[in-house]
């Protein structure tokens, strides 16, 4: 094979991995959530008795993906997991506010492992009070 040839080869090769990359609707991963497994979750973060006032609250179920959601002024937040707000998927979910420094928020909280907060989410509720003592 002539060195043009190897070129052209080598071309072709690029062009159709990242076409593959690109093409919608492929691979095994969905950006869309099966029926009926996630509910709605949104809530209000507070530390101290006061609501925080930024960050990024993240619920870690057993098995699944995560759902996040950034802290809004008044400590509200609506969480993510495919698509935006749509919640969480239900079962038990280790919490954690990530994103402040620790003059802020204790280290301890920033991490699902150590924080000691865990919820419930259910369908039937969306409503949730995480708070951090």
């Amino acid at each position: 094979m002539s060195l043009r040839s190897r070129s052209a080869a080598a071309a072709l090769l690029a062009l159709g991995l990242a076409a593959a990359l690109l093409a919608p609707g492929c691979g095994s991963s969905s950006a869309q959530p099966p029926a009926g497994s996630i509910v709605p979750v949104k809530g209000v973060v507070t530390y101290k008795g006061k609501p925080l006032a930024r960050g990024t609250i993240v619920f870690e179920p057993d098995s699944g993906r995560e759902a996040q959601g950034e802290i809004k002024a008044d400590g509200s937040f609506v969480l993510t997991t495919f698509l935006p707000d749509d919640g969480a998927t239900p079962g038990v979910h280790r919490v954690a506010v990530a994103g402040l420094p620790k003059n802020v928020l204790p280290l301890k909280f920033q991490n699902v492992g150590s924080s000691g907060v865990e919820v419930e989410v259910a369908a039937g509720k969306s409503e949730y009070a995480i708070v951090l003592k």
